[in-house]
C-alpha cells in the first residue's frame, strides 16, 4: 500500500529537469529511425515485438520481485521519473508504441510520429520547465506545447526529406506539420495512457492521414 501510494503521490508531483532521460529520449529515436530506413518491414516488425515482449517481461519480473526491481532501478534510475519506480516505465510504453507502428502504419509514418516523440518529448519538457508561464492542462503550458510542435515537426520533417526523398517537399513538411501538432494536443489532453504511447500512434494516424488528403492512397499501404 505504501509503495501504491508513493507512485500516486511522485506522480502527481512536478517532475525535475533530467538531461540523461532527454538525451536518451533523442538517442533512441534516431536509433529507430536508423532500423527504420535500413531493416526490411518484417524483420523490423519482429524485431520490435521482440523488444516490447521482453519489455513487459521485465515490468512483470519486477513487480514479482523486489529484487529485480531493485537492480533495474540502480542501473536505470537516473533516466526515470519517479513514478517509474513503482509503475510501468515509460520506455516500456515507448516500446509498445514502437511494436504496433511496425507492424500497423507504413514506415515513413512511423518514422514522423517517432521523430515528433524524440524529440518535441524533450524540447517541451526543457522550455516549459524553464520558460512556462500560460498553463493548460494536466500541468502542461503554452509555451512547452508549442516548442512540442515546432522541434517536433522539424525532426519529423528531416526524417521524411532525409528516409524518403520520392516524398515531395511541401507534403513531407505538410506532414510533418500535422504529426507534430497533433503530438503536442495528445500530450496535453489525453493522461490515461502514458504519453510514450499516446503520442506517436496519434501522430502516425495525422501522418497517414495528412499523406491521404494531399497525396491520396499512393503512399499509405
Amino acid at each position: 500500500m505504501a509503495r501504491v501510494a508513493w507512485g500516486i503521490m511522485s506522480h502527481a508531483l512536478p517532475r525535475p529537469e533530467n538531461l540523461a532521460r532527454s538525451v536518451l529520449h533523442v538517442g533512441a529515436a534516431a536509433a529507430a529511425l536508423v532500423l527504420l530506413v535500413t531493416v526490411p518491414r518484417v524483420e523490423l516488425a519482429w524485431l520490435a515485438a521482440a523488444s516490447a515482449v521482453g519489455c513487459w517481461g521485465l515490468e512483470v519480473s519486477r513487480r514479482r520481485y523486489a529484487s529485480v526491481n531493485g537492480l533495474l532501478m540502480r542501473r536505470l534510475g537516473r533516466f526515470a521519473h519517479p513514478h517509474e519506480h513503482v509503475r510501468v516505465n515509460s520506455g516500456t510504453w515507448y516500446a509498445t508504441a514502437l511494436a504496433i507502428l511496425a507492424v500497423c502504419v507504413p514506415a515513413w509514418a512511423a518514422a514522423a510520429a517517432i521523430g515528433v516523440l524524440g524529440v518535441g518529448d524533450p524540447a517541451a519538457g526543457t522550455v516549459g520547465r524553464r520558460w512556462g508561464r500560460t498553463r493548460l492542462a494536466h500541468g502542461r503550458s503554452l509555451e512547452g506545447s508549442l516548442a512540442f510542435a515546432v522541434c517536433g515537426a522539424l525532426a519529423a520533417g528531416w526524417a521524411l526529406q532525409v528516409g524518403w526523398p520520392e516524398i515531395p517537399r511541401v507534403t513531407a513538411w505538410t506532414i510533418a506539420t500535422g504529426a507534430a501538432v497533433v503530438g503536442a494536443t495528445t500530450e496535453v489532453v489525453v493522461r490515461a495512457v502514458d504519453d510514450n504511447l499516446s503520442v506517436p500512434v496519434m501522430a502516425a494516424a495525422a501522418a497517414w492521414a495528412v499523406m491521404l488528403v494531399v497525396e491520396g492512397a499512393r503512399w499509405v499501404g
